[in-house]
């Protein structure tokens, strides 16, 4: 794995695709995603109609079928509910429609406890060469409140088996600001991943997502949330023990010790051109956004009668676009470069942000390089305040 990187932020003559699984053995309680429990049925006549949607948009928009394929993105859902034989048909039908022979990853999103050694050592010989494992905590009672469908000692063992079978990009994602968590629960999280061996760590503040069953038990007063100081608390103590660690944060969201980054993930911050394919994906291809049909027998339905399962599309302008590209790459610990959004653009960040630039850096949330501007510390604290300062 490569230890330095520069990104490019220009338009690229690569692609990504994202594969979505819409399965899981049990729904997350804070889950909103389109992803659903009990369709073991569907699991044959879904992956038919995804590798019929793959065909379908590559006939209907031959220029993107001939644009080399960079990453490759199983997400969920959890995609390893599928088949070693279901998710080698899907790739092969990828592989028989897009050019992906400069494929540098594959990532592979999956659950503790539910794969074994010989599943780890087919992923491998499937190409896989990244994979993604929702930890989210090591504390039972929480993995127990979340729904989760393993334990602290299987979510270990999950880590330790990919480890010995030979994965070199391991990653895991936390989840803080559970009700009931603590400073110390924080600690514990961060030090066993550290520990486990993994190069790549995601951490995410609980979000309550209007409908789940989380929410709804707060808002009935059943369970109650940690108070804003001891989110602000255990925010700066995940960053204090990640860095002590020697993980630098390359994504607000996002560490690595080794320069494990998520290629694929870049692309969106990067705001580069990706695929999506699978019922409730997003894809952007050539300033369009596409959102797909996100239930799984509608979708199906859709494909048999060789529809596009696209339900929603839009058109994004340049005003929007200018945006989106300037509060993603603040995202990144390489920030938004007055270079890279000229080239883009053919404008300056000044000519256009220059007022909100200037504030957002006295108040002590934005610094500059050269001609480049980056989130402090603070300023990554307070992220969806500075975004907004991008958005007219």
């Amino acid at each position: 794995m490569e230890l330095t990187f520069t990104p490019s932020f220009a338009t690229s003559r690569d692609m990504g695709v994202y594969l979505h699984i819409p399965f899981c053995r049990k729904k997350c309680s804070y889950c909103d995603f389109a992803s659903y429990e009990g369709m073991e049925a569907y699991y044959d006549d879904y992956v038919d109609a995804l590798c019929a949607e793959i065909k379908l948009w590559a006939e209907t928009y031959p220029k993107s079928a001939k644009i080399p394929v960079n990453t490759v993105y199983f997400g969920g859902g959890t995609p390893t509910q599928l088949s070693l034989i279901q998710l080698e048909q899907i790739l092969d039908t990828l592989y028989t429609y897009y050019p992906c022979d400069s494929v540098r990853e594959l990532s592979m999103e999956a659950n503790s406890g539910e794969i074994d050694i010989d599943y780890l050592k087919g992923l491998k010989s499937l190409g896989v060469t990244r994979l993604s494992y929702g930890v989210q905590t090591f504390d039972d009672d929480l993995l127990q409140l979340l729904r989760r469908g393993h334990n602290a000692h299987m979510a270990k063992q999950a880590i330790t088996d990919a480890l010995s079978v030979g994965f070199q990009s391991v990653s895991g994602d936390l989840i803080y600001a559970l009700p009931g968590q603590s400073l110390n629960d924080i600690k514990t999280n961060v030090k066993t991943l550290v520990d486990l061996g993994v190069s790549h760590i995601s951490i995410y503040g609980l979000q309550l997502e209007e409908g789940t069953n989380l929410h709804k038990q707060v808002e009935l007063g059943d369970l109650d949330l940690p108070p804003d100081d001891e989110n602000e608390a255990m925010y700066d103590c995940m960053l204090d023990e990640l860095s002590a660690n020697g993980f630098e944060r390359y994504e607000i969201s996002n560490f690595t010790n080794n320069g494990s980054y998520s290629y694929h993930n870049l692309r969106y911050w990067q705001y580069k051109d990706y695929l999506a394919f699978g019922a409730g994906a997003y894809s952007f291809y050539n300033n369009v956004r596409r959102n797909n049909e996100p239930y799984v027998v509608p979708y199906i339905n859709r494909l048999r009668q060789e529809l596009l399962p696209v339900v929603v599309e839009e058109k994004i302008s340049e005003d929007r676009a200018v945006e989106d590209f300037c509060f993603l790459a603040l995202r990144t610990k390489w920030g938004l470069s007055e270079k890279a959004f000229n080239e883009r653009f053919n404008m300056s960040v000044r000519d256009i942000f220059g007022d909100e630039i200037d504030l957002l850096i006295k108040q002590g949330l934005l610094i500059v390089d050269v001609d480049t501007w980056r989130l402090t510390r603070d300023g990554a604290k307070h992220g969806n305040y500075v975004f907004s300062q991008f958005i007219r």
